[in-house]
C-alpha cells in the first residue's frame, strides 16, 4: 500500500469540519460511547476541578489582597512614599518567573499532589499555572477549554470575594488594635496555609494513582487520549527532544510575548480596580469595595460561557481575539474620565474580555501540543514569560499619574492591540497549515514511514489538525 493510499485511508481528525470529540473510535478499535465519557468527565470534575479552583482562588485572593489593603491606608501605616507601592507589588512576580518553567518540567517527575501541596504551603505563586498543565495530564484538547474557563474564572471570582471580604473587614478596623488593611492580609491568607496540607488527600498523582476510578474507567480515559492523533504512550513521557522541538518552535514565542500583554492586563487591572472605581466616583471606601463585585462576577460569567461554547465548537482563537477587542473598548471607555456610568460601563467590558484573553489562549497553545515534553516546555515559556507582566503592571499605574491613570490605560490599550494581531496571526497560520494537510500537501513527510512513527510525529504530522 503506498503512503497516498495509507494516508487516504486514515481517519483525520479536522477541526475546520468535525471536531475531535465527534470521533469515539480510538486507534486500537476500542470505542468509548458517549455516555459513558460524560459519566468519567463528571467524575473527574467533581473530584480535581473544585480543589484546582480553590487552590488559584486562594492564590489570587494573596494577590489581589494588596490592592485592597490599599484602600484602608496600609501605605501611609508603612510610610511608602512615591511609587514605593508599586515597586513592592512588581518584586512578588520576580520569583515567579524565574522558576514557572523549571516548574513545569518537574512536576510530572514528582509526586503532583505533594508537589502542588509544597508550593501551596510555601506559596510559591508557580502553583497556580503549574495546576494548569496538571489539568492537562486527565483531560484531552477537545475538552480542556472548559476545565480551564473554570480554572481561570475563580481569577474574577476572587476579585468579588475579595471585594466582600474587605467590605465586612473595613468595619474591623482598631479591632485588637490591628488595623483594617492588616485583617485583610491575615484574613486571606490563613486558608492558604490550611489548604495545604488538604491537598494530598483529593488530588490524585496521575491517572494511574486515580483511586476513585474504577480499572475499567481508567482504561476508557487512555482511549478517549488516543482519539487525539499524536496522544501515543510514548508522548505522555518527557523526552528530551520534544522539550527541544520546543525550543525551536517561533509560535511559543509568539504566545509568549501574548500572554505578556494580557497577563500585564490582568494584573494592572486587579490590583488597581479598587483605585480605578474610587478615581472615577465619589464614593466611600466601604461602596468602592461593593461596587468591585458585580465587575468581577461579570467577568467569571462570561468567561465560563465561552469557555464552554469554545470547546462546544471546538475553536480557541476567535474567542482570544474577542477576549482582546473587548478589553480594548473598555479600556477605551475609561480614558475620558469625565463620565462616571461610562467609566464604569468600560470596567465592566474590560472584566468581560480579559478572562479569555489571558485564559483561551493557555488552552490553545496546549491543545496543539500532544506531546507532554513540548508541551510542559511551552506552557512554562508562555507562563514564565507572561509573568513578567507582573512586574510591569505596577509601574503603568503610577501614583503621580492619578486620578486620570492615562499613561496606564494608554499602556494598555496598545499592548492588547499587540495581543490581538499576534492572536490573528496564529490563527491564520493554523487555518492555512490545515488546508495544506487537508489537501495532502505535505504528505511527503511521512513517505515510507509506518503508522507507529506517524502518530510519533506529534503536531509535525500531516495528520495532525490544529485548533484554530
Amino acid at each position: 500500500m503506498s503512503s497516498r493510499q495509507a494516508y487516504d485511508e486514515m481517519p483525520v481528525v479536522n477541526h475546520e469540519q468535525s471536531p475531535p470529540k465527534e470521533m469515539e473510535m480510538a486507534r486500537d478499535g476500542n470505542a468509548v460511547d458517549k455516555v459513558t465519557e460524560r459519566k468519567i468527565m463528571r467524575k473527574l470534575d467533581a473530584r480535581i476541578i473544585p480543589m484546582v479552583m480553590w487552590m488559584y482562588l486562594l492564590s489570587f485572593l494573596d494577590r489581589a489582597a494588596i490592592g485592597n489593603a490599599r484602600l484602608y491606608g496600609m501605605e501611609d501605616d508603612l510610610g511608602l512614599v512615591g511609587d514605593q507601592y508599586q515597586i513592592a507589588v512588581s518584586v512578588l512576580f520576580i520569583t515567579y518567573c524565574l522558576f514557572e518553567t523549571p516548574s513545569n518540567m518537574i512536576i510530572k517527575r514528582l509526586q503532583p499532589a505533594y508537589y502542588l501541596c509544597g508550593l501551596t504551603l510555601c506559596w510559591g505563586l508557580v502553583a497556580t499555572f503549574t495546576a494548569f498543565l496538571y489539568l492537562s495530564m486527565f483531560y484531552n484538547r477537545s475538552n480542556i477549554g472548559l476545565r480551564t474557563s473554570y480554572f481561570l474564572a475563580t481569577a474574577a471570582i476572587s476579585g468579588a470575594v475579595g471585594g466582600l471580604v474587605a467590605y465586612g473587614v473595613g468595619f474591623m478596623d482598631n479591632v485588637a488594635g490591628w488595623r483594617a488593611w492588616r485583617w485583610v492580609i491575615l484574613i486571606v491568607g490563613l486558608p492558604t496555609i490550611c489548604t495545604a496540607f488538604i491537598i494530598p488527600f483529593v488530588l490524585p498523582n496521575s491517572l494511574e494513582a486515580a483511586k476513585f476510578l474504577t480499572e475499567q474507567e481508567k482504561q476508557d480515559l487512555r482511549t478517549l487520549r488516543t482519539t487525539d492523533m499524536g496522544q501515543t504512550k510514548s508522548a505522555q513521557e518527557l523526552h528530551k527532544a520534544d522539550v527541544m522541538e520546543g525550543v525551536r518552535d517561533w509560535k511559543v514565542y509568539a504566545f509568549a510575548v501574548a500572554q505578556f500583554c494580557t497577563n500585564t492586563m490582568l494584573y494592572s487591572f486587579s490590583i488597581f480596580l479598587p483605585t480605578i472605581i474610587r478615581s472615577i466616583g465619589t464614593w466611600s471606601t466601604a461602596e468602592v469595595q461593593v461596587l468591585i463585585i458585580p465587575v468581577y462576577v461579570t467577568g467569571a460569567v462570561i468567561y465560563i460561557i465561552t469557555g464552554r461554547i469554545s470547546d462546544k465548537i471546538q475553536r480557541r482563537g476567535i474567542f482570544a481575539i474577542g477576549g482582546a477587542t473587548t478589553t480594548i473598548v473598555g479600556y477605551c471607555l475609561l480614558v475620558p474620565n469625565y463620565n462616571t456610568g461610562m467609566s464604569f460601563s468600560g470596567c465592566f467590558l474590560v472584566a468581560a474580555g480579559c478572562y479569555s484573553a489571558i485564559g483561551t489562549p493557555l488552552a490553545w497553545l496546549t491543545s496543539n501540543m500532544p506531546r507532554y515534553g513540548k508541551r510542559a516546555y511551552v506552557s512554562g515559556v508562555q507562563l514564565a514569560v507572561g509573568t513578567v507582566g507582573g512586574i510591569v503592571a505596577p509601574c503603568l499605574f503610577s501614583t503621580g499619574t492619578g486620578p486620570t491613570y492615562y499613561p496606564g490605560y494608554g499602556a494598555m490599550i496598545g499592548i492588547m492591540f499587540l495581543a490581538m494581531v499576534l492572536f490573528v496571526v496564529l490563527h491564520l497560520f493554523w487555518k492555512r497549515q490545515n488546508t495544506r494537510r487537508m489537501r495532502g500537501e505535505e504528505d511527503w513527510k511521512i513517505e515510507g514511514m509506518k503508522e507507529e512513527e506517524v502518530a510519533e510525529m506529534g503536531d509535525k504530522s500531516p495528520r495532525f489538525m490544529a485548533m484554530t
